[in-house]
């Protein structure tokens, strides 16, 4: 492998404009018909190791890009279908104990590392404990603190403990940091291994520049049959108007992260397929409540009915997005239709008036108490689509029933940062967010997001950003991860999707779209995770 490195608001105007935007395609590789999948990614790759997070940063979550290089250069024991159904791969059958607690994996025989190690249980075990290990995996927590041990029953039998029944643990394992990564690989590179990964899947590293470029060869000795191409290509194309020109010059074959503003120019296209996924991912503002006046439900309420959710939508994302019923999406396992928060200014003024906020001419910013309604809004520029354009145009509306708004911006990668922090470091009132449950479970959604943190001195111990709190909803959020039964797991995490929605937790906007965009290949599919899977990928 050759590893390389690199050294004002425009508010409610957005409903009235529809923008397109052109581009000429990058200097790239052009593909060989049947030979080479090139692939325009909207991220870089920095770093391959399903136990670590990207490019090493605790701070910084996976990407998608990495997410589906690691997909084509690792297996785990089960894996997601298109249609998320759960299938197996490196594992063969599997069974549950009566308890709930002891599941017992058998290990597909005659599989090899792309170092030419042999899978054995062992190996499995060593891969898992890697990624169960808070000192070595510092995210997905909520994802693994469920599991008390793994252990090699013998050479092809993996035993999984679980701390009590675990009902999403398949969800779990069919998850990016469940994939299994060669041991010998790990002890040779130690820390360096995220830029040295090897995996049982199709395909191995070849080539990596950092930032700009990965190559990927096939690997001949894979246990599934022969890889569809020769070589796999991720090219790191941040622009939307260059991935699309890559496409329609030909020299990419499949194109990530279509805007929604140009799914029916490139649809036109001869020979270009465009597909359109309902995403898992959730998106609206984060509330503060730990700010006394978002303390009281009746502004909370204000904020929901304020803003014009599905006209927002509809002018921004050209219908493919769906405003939300449910602090989770429809395609989320547990999913309950809890309602919806329509857009009514006047109930909004009304049940901020009831609240003791009152307008003051001559701009009718409301008062209460000698202080004026302002909040401020934590805006990421460019982290997730559209997302200056959602909050300048919510504000808009936020002002119209009397709020005064004022912006924070921040880069992506400092996001994080600026949400998990303790109560009394907390500089906004409404952060804009996007979440979605990588290993598409209704429960861990919910769990990172509405359990109760456990102590106010440091950082949420998930995403509950916000500081939200309530017994009933962690005594159900604790009912519904420990049924193994489908049926009990969606009755409690009704309850839960309910009750937060009736506590006007957030002020809660739309689920997404996955766009992908392929000319010349087959195979592709397009999880609602935000992962793109080509390891099926052929001409």
């Amino acid at each position: 492998m050759v590893l390389k490195t690199r050294g004002g608001a425009r508010g409610l105007a957005v409903i009235a404009a529809a923008l397109l935007t052109g581009g000429t395609a990058p200097a790239g590789v052009r593909a060989q018909a049947g030979t080479t999948l090139v692939v325009a990614q909207a991220d870089a790759v920095s770093a391959l190791d399903p136990a670590g997070p990207s490019a090493g940063s605790p701070g910084q979550p996976v990407s998608p890009a990495e997410s589906e290089a690691a997909f084509l250069i690792y297996d785990g024991l089960v894996r997601f279908t298109g249609a998320m159904t759960i299938v197996p791969e490196l594992a063969a059958s599997w069974s549950v104990d009566p308890d709930g607690r002891a599941w017992t994996f058998t290990i597909r025989r005659g599989v090899t590392f792309q170092d030419g190690t042999p899978l054995t249980a062992q190996a499995v075990v060593a891969a898992l404990d890697r990624v169960i290990n808070p000192a070595t995996n510092t995210s997905n927590r909520t994802l693994w603190d469920p599991i008390a041990s793994v252990s090699a029953v013998n050479a092809a039998t993996v035993r999984v403990l679980t701390k009590e029944p675990y009902g999403a643990l398949l969800n779990t394992l069919a998850q990016g940091s469940a994939l299994i990564a060669s041991p010998a690989a790990v002890e040779r590179w130690g820390a360096e291994y995220r830029l040295h990964p090897v995996g049982t899947g199709p395909y191995a590293v070849d080539r990596w520049d950092l930032g700009t470029r990965l190559d990927l060869a096939q690997h001949r000795r894979y246990w599934d049959g022969r890889p569809g191409f020769e070589r796999i290509v991720l090219r790191a194309v941040p622009d939307p108007a260059g991935r699309i020109a890559l496409l329609l010059s030909g020299q990419a074959q499949v194109t990530e992260g279509i805007p929604p503003e140009r799914v029916d120019e490139v649809r036109r296209a001869p020979g270009v397929t465009v597909t359109v996924t309902p995403a898992l991912r959730t998106f609206g503002m984060g509330i503060n409540l730990n700010r006394p006046p978002l303390q009281d439900i009746r502004v909370r309420q204000a904020l929901n009915y304020a803003v014009n959710k599905q006209l927002l939508v509809q002018a921004l994302f050209r219908g493919n997005a769906a405003v939300l019923r449910s602090p989770i999406a429809p395609q989320t396992s547990g999913y309950t239709d809890a309602g919806a928060w329509p857009y009514d200014a006047p109930k909004a003024r009304a049940l901020l008036d009831a609240a003791g906020w009152k307008p003051a001419p001559p701009i009718g910013v409301r008062v209460k108490d000698g202080r004026s309604l302002q909040i401020t809004l934590l805006t990421p520029r460019g982290a997730f689509p559209h997302d200056v354009e959602v909050v300048e145009t919510l504000a808009d509306y936020l002002r119209n029933v009397g709020f005064e708004p004022h912006f924070t911006y921040v880069e992506p990668a400092a996001l994080p940062d600026r949400l998990l922090v303790p109560p009394d470091q907390i500089t906004w009132d409404l952060a804009f967010f996007g979440f979605g449950p990588s290993n598409g479970d209704g429960g861990d959604h919910l769990d990172a997001l509405y359990r109760s943190n456990p102590d106010r001195r440091h950082r949420p111990r998930a995403w509950n950003f916000t500081w939200y709190s309530n017994p009933e909803v962690d005594a159900w959020l604790a009912e519904g991860a420990r049924a193994l039964d489908p049926r009990v797991r969606d009755a409690a995490y009704a309850k839960v999707e309910r009750q937060v929605w009736t506590d006007a937790a957030s002020l809660w906007l739309y689920a997404d779209s996955v766009i992908v965009a392929t000319q010349g290949a087959r195979g592709v599919e397009v999880l609602p995770t935000a992962v793109t899977i080509l390891k099926h990928a052929h001409p």
